[in-house]
């Protein structure tokens, strides 16, 4: 299993439940087969949307990213600013996001 060197923790938090859907289901259209092999050559390793689910009365998703190091942080950022973000600029949100290095990890054996 590769480990992860650096991760990324992004926020978008969504005027309304409908702007977040219409977020979520943009995600298959912008992440096609061939983009998701463009972002694993560059070094992602693992990319989760989730759903926040413990602030009632918010529409907020999570996002977050799984980088093999700095150079692919740096990749993925162009593949982003080419793939994702002329699809989603149309959306009023707030984006936060937390950038890391891996400094302790464990896996559960069912892992995958």
């Amino acid at each position: 299993m590769t480990i992860s060197k650096l991760i990324n923790y992004t926020t978008r938090e969504f005027i309304s439940e409908n702007e977040l859907e219409l977020y979520v289901a943009k995600q298959d259209e912008i992440f096609t087969p061939d983009v998701i092999k463009e972002f694993s050559k560059a070094g992602l390793l693992r990319r989760a949307l989730t759903r926040i689910w413990n602030k009632e009365g918010v529409a907020r998703v999570g996002i977050l990213f799984e980088y093999r190091d700095e150079k692919a942080f740096v990749e993925c950022q162009t593949l982003l600013d080419k793939y994702h973000a002329p699809k989603v600029k149309t959306f009023i949100n707030k984006v936060v996001g937390s950038r890391g290095i891996v400094l302790h990890e464990f896996t559960s054996e069912d892992f995958k």
